[in-house]
């Protein structure tokens, strides 16, 4: 999750949505529901919000998170988020230096609205799916594909399955990487065929690599981990079914 604050007229920006890499990273994942919120104390930049978890997916029972915002729905930044009382959302929530969890423009926060009943099923369907295979480890890591053009480049590759005929929305799979972040291996979490899976892990096997670590590039701890989602997208009027690395 990576906050571009900015200023003036421009609005806040944010990294393409990739939900496994949202979840990875997040300390407290939940369906919740907001039933109080607290003003903001002098010179803080987020207010306290009571929450009633209805589903927790990630981490320990809280009471409370923080937003980053204002609490009377004022704007200081073109990243303050205002979430009022009663609001239903699904919270990823990382824990800061204070020991507090917050929650901001960035975090892949999905508001459970009459709106976007489809994708909430989605999104359940997939946190539920990661509770199922005990996928609850956190890392900060920030990893991204080399652009080598010497190599395969996944979202390159993924242009040649436009038009494949899947029942499954979505393909997670786990990446254990060495120190130098060469591949060790490559398992499914949940995919979508044999020979569909088989053919993306190849892909993956042949990727390159770049991380960030709290100022650290390039090395890992090793046997880090790392989950990639493949997400596939049904043909709609005259738009062939394609996959996709992002969370649409």
């Amino acid at each position: 999750m990576i906050f571009l604050f900015s200023v003036g007229i421009f609005a806040c920006q944010c990294d393409p949505t990739k939900i496994a890499e949202n979840y990875i990273q997040s300390d407290f994942v939940a369906n919740v529901t907001i039933t109080k919120i607290y003003p903001n104390k002098e010179n803080q930049q987020g207010y306290r919000a009571d929450i009633k978890i209805t589903k927790l997916f990630k981490g320990e029972p809280l009471k409370f998170i923080y937003v980053y915002g204002q609490s009377d729905n004022s704007t200081e930044s073109s990243c303050d988020i205002y979430i009022p009382t009663d609001t239903k959302l699904i919270v990823y929530a990382e824990k800061n230096k204070d020991g507090n969890y917050g929650v901001g423009y960035c975090s892949g926060l999905l508001y459970l609205t009459e709106n976007n009943l489809k994708k909430q099923q989605l999104e359940l369907k997939i946190l539920e799916t990661f509770v199922e295979k005990k996928i609850n480890f956190t890392s900060k890591i920030k990893y991204s594909e080399k652009g080598d053009f010497s190599k395969p480049n996944i979202i390159r590759e993924l242009q040649n399955f436009k038009g494949i005929e899947l029942e499954n929305d979505f393909g997670f799979y786990e990446i254990t990487f060495s120190s130098d972040l060469t591949i060790k291996s490559i398992v499914t979490i949940s995919g979508f065929d044999d020979i569909t899976d088989q053919k993306l892990i190849d892909i993956f096997k042949d990727t390159s690599w770049e991380s960030y670590d709290n100022g650290v590039k390039d090395k890992v701890p090793e046997n880090s981990k790392f989950i990639i989602g493949i997400h596939y997208y049904r043909s709609k009027k005259i738009n062939s079914s394609f996959l996709s690395v992002f969370y649409l």
